[in-house]
């Protein structure tokens, strides 16, 4: 009997956890900046992305543009084991639903480049917070932007998390990220990679994808030019070592 009425209880709670699905049970914190390799922090840090930058002029270069956000997400529901013994409220991410608006860039893109799921699996224990790696703008989209040198176009990319916790859907908040897009802004060529003037300080780009939020460098390397790429990024003054590009 006593199985019977624990078996009760623990439906019960999960019925209560599953309609937990506001905002307030789970919220996208902030745009975090990666550290080196890649990753991101889980816990919210002064170190966060409150605008972008994607450069898709970049694609000179043999870089593919493309815009990635690392969000931290807070589950802010209560944990059940000391009440239940199982953990009933841990919430599994399983994908960001992104809108896009690209301003005159993105004026001749449908709702199929536009409107998008991007799957991720994240796990989130309640009261803690995890960083969810997001694609918000895709090479595919990038490639098909409407922008000449020199110009920069202000977009915004929209978005909401959805995570799952025991079988029912949970939302986060709708958040919107501004995105500059621009075509030369972020990745210069210094010229042929074993004559160019290199700078005091060689900027070799974002950690983790080489066309956003920061200064690259790229050389010409003029001992692969019959190379499908023949730059070097960021720059390298001695290019014996291996003649493609990094990405």
């Amino acid at each position: 009997m006593k199985n019977y009425f624990k078996i009760i209880l623990v439906l019960l709670v999960m019925a209560t956890g599953s309609c937990a699905e506001n905002s307030a049970s789970l919220v996208i914190i902030q745009n975090q900046a990666p550290e080196e390799g890649c990753t991101a922090s889980n816990q919210v840090s002064t170190d966060f992305l409150s605008h972008g930058i994607i450069d898709v002029g970049a694609a000179r270069y043999g870089l593919d543009p493309r815009y990635i956000g690392w969000f931290v997400v807070e589950n802010n529901l209560t944990s059940t084991v000391e009440s239940n013994g199982i953990e009933l409220n841990k919430v599994e991410i399983k994908q960001a639903n992104v809108s896009l608006n690209l301003g005159a860039a993105g004026s001749n893109l449908g709702s199929e480049y536009t409107k998008f799921s991007d799957s991720t699996f994240v796990s989130i224990p309640p009261d803690e917070t995890r960083s969810v790696q997001v694609n918000l703008i895709h090479p595919n989209v990038a490639d098909r932007l409407n922008i000449q040198e020199g110009q920069f176009i202000e977009g915004f990319a929209s978005l909401q998390i959805i995570g799952e916790i025991g079988g029912t859907e949970i939302e986060t908040n709708k958040i919107t990220f501004p995105i500059t897009i621009c075509y030369g802004c972020l990745v210069q060529n210094i010229g042929p990679c074993d004559a160019a003037v290199f700078p005091e300080t060689l900027s070799e780009g974002h950690s983790c994808n080489k066309t956003q939020d920061e200064e690259l460098h790229c050389c010409f390397d003029s001992n692969a030019s019959d190379a499908d790429n023949p730059y070097r990024c960021p720059a390298v003054e001695d290019t014996s070592s291996n003649n493609s590009s990094a990405d």
